[in-house]
């Protein structure tokens, strides 16, 4: 059954999976100020490796309140946007309405909740390669895989997180369901944490060009064990071959910045927060020494001059 959706956040990620629902046949409602009056102009265009789509009728608006309630709202802006959370969600819900969060790193669920129920918050980890070139145009180069957990763990909510994935099935996008969202959130965060912040603590650069600096795949490696230690002591152990196949996958990226790179050379808030600062906290509870994941922490710290 075709539901009506509201992508908050109407940026590559957001635009990407919105454009895919919409294909599907869900009534989807894009809210983005700077992208509002070139998709309404143009449509909205995606180049994927999985195939192309072209939008012509978008509904696309700049605020909450001209979308409306809907049955879900799948939040995709940057974490640092999360203060204007109580600026956009009570306009976009009713009673029954569930919210999924696409953010990166950790708090972002909970910073939700304080707006909707949590047992109707879950969370959506994307692994993915897209980005906007410019308005109302994406590229999508690499994977675009979720994964589904609820944010409360319940039987009800891992019912649910199932039929959340069979929904971005139907969508062409491949989807696996989860009982605890701590679990699929190490499991992405095995790559945001080095490569993203790798390329942010050298100022902005590519994958490619991590690649190619002396001993920097090894110092990505290595705070990778660390975050992989960090979710095996909170108890969520990861699948025994994530390093190897994060390590592999990375290399074919090429030219592809990660999002928080991308923040930093356009002159944008960085996610530090929910990808370094929460995590590392977490880990620390836990007991783990991670002196690599620490440095990189200080070097990006530094990058954003930051204490």
């Amino acid at each position: 059954m075709a539901m009506k959706i509201a992508i908050l956040g109407a940026g590559a990620l957001g635009c990407y999976y919105g454009a895919r629902l919409a294909e599907a046949g869900n009534e989807v409602c894009f809210i983005g100020r700077s992208v509002c009056d070139p998709i309404k102009a143009e449509g909205l265009h995606v180049e994927s490796v999985h195939g192309d789509i072209h939008l012509s009728d978008v509904n696309v608006c700049r605020t909450a309140e001209a979308c409306g309630p809907v049955d879900l709202v799948i939040v995709c802006w940057k974490t640092t946007c999360n203060d204007q959370l109580g600026n956009y969600l009570p306009a976009l819900v009713h009673e029954g309405t569930e919210v999924l969060t696409f953010q990166n790193g950790m708090g972002n669920a909970e910073a939700i909740s304080a707006y909707v129920p949590a047992e109707r918050v879950y969370i959506g980890l994307c692994f993915v390669c897209c980005m906007m070139d410019e308005p109302g145009r994406i590229r999508h180069l690499e994977g675009g895989d979720i994964q589904f957990a609820p944010f409360i763990s319940s039987a009800a909510g891992s019912a649910r997180a199932r039929e959340f994935a069979g929904m971005f099935e139907r969508a062409r996008i491949a989807s696996t369901a989860f009982d605890h969202a701590e679990q699929i959130q190490w499991c992405k965060l095995t790559w945001n944490i080095p490569f993203n912040g790798l390329c942010v603590a050298h100022g902005g650069i590519s994958v490619k060009k991590l690649f190619t600096l002396p001993g920097q795949d090894e110092r990505a490696e290595a705070i990778m064990q660390e975050v992989c230690q960090a979710a095996e002591m909170r108890g969520f152990p990861l699948r025994m071959d994530i390093v190897r196949w994060q390590m592999e996958r990375t290399r074919v990226m090429g030219d592809f910045i990660p999002s928080s790179a991308v923040d930093y050379l356009r002159g944008r808030p960085v996610e530090y927060d929910a990808i370094w600062g929460r995590t590392l906290e977490r880990a620390r509870e836990a007991g783990l020494q991670a002196p690599h994941w620490e440095q990189l922490a200080a070097d990006i710290r530094a990058r954003l001059n930051r204490a």
